[in-house]
């Protein structure tokens, strides 16, 4: 069975200055969400999206999952929502496929890819750097995390990776991404217009 999928949508993207979320701002014409939403198609089912503005994100058509904490607890909260909601659907996929909604030169066949075992989430390493937002998750890991947030332990990603020994997958360079890196995220406008640069004609 394919796994299921999240897009993280709700950070927060302040580097990028005021107007639209990250996630929407246009590249090549389209939202960025949607272009990472393209790299999934196929690969994953259900999709969703971890976001608290669901009216903004409405035209991709994909479920959408509040955090169900208060305040900003980062994307360990929004992955905590994903998994809940994956439970909520009773003979879904055992696994999620968890991506940052500002990658949009993700490999299409990233969740064939990656793969983890029992209770043991996988994260992707490129150029030997682990790279965390993009990880498979094991839906039996959801009351370890949840515990996690409970006891207010440290928020960052790898931090709760590390204590729960994840798996690296290592994914090579993809010549159609900028600088070959396929997990190129859009954080600066200057991101953005290296972006446009690369996927404008020769």
């Amino acid at each position: 069975m394919r796994p299921a999928g999240l897009i993280l949508a709700g950070g927060r993207g302040t580097r990028m200055g005021a107007g639209h979320p990250k996630p929407l701002r246009r590249l090549a014409g389209r939202p960025l969400v949607a272009h990472v939403a393209d790299a999934l198609s196929g690969s994953v089912a259900p999709l969703f999206l971890n976001t608290s503005d669901a009216e903004a994100y409405a035209f991709l058509g994909l479920p959408c999952v509040p955090d169900r904490r208060d305040g900003f607890l980062g994307p360990l909260a929004g992955i905590e929502a994903g998994l809940m909601a994956l439970e909520e659907r009773a003979g879904g996929p055992a696994q999620l496929l968890v991506v940052p909604g500002d990658t949009p030169f993700l490999p299409k066949d990233l969740a064939a890819r990656l793969a983890c075992s029992g209770s043991r989430p996988a994260i992707v390493r490129f150029r030997a750097r682990p790279q965390p937002a993009v990880s498979l998750w094991p839906l039996s890991l959801r009351p370890r995390l949840s515990a996690w947030l409970d006891a207010a332990r440290p928020l960052a990603l790898m931090a709760f990776l590390d204590e729960a020994t994840f798996e690296a997958v290592d994914i090579g360079e993809a010549p159609d991404a900028p600088g070959g890196d396929p997990f190129f995220n859009v954080n600066t406008p200057d991101d953005l217009a290296l972006c446009e640069a690369h996927l404008a004609p020769s």
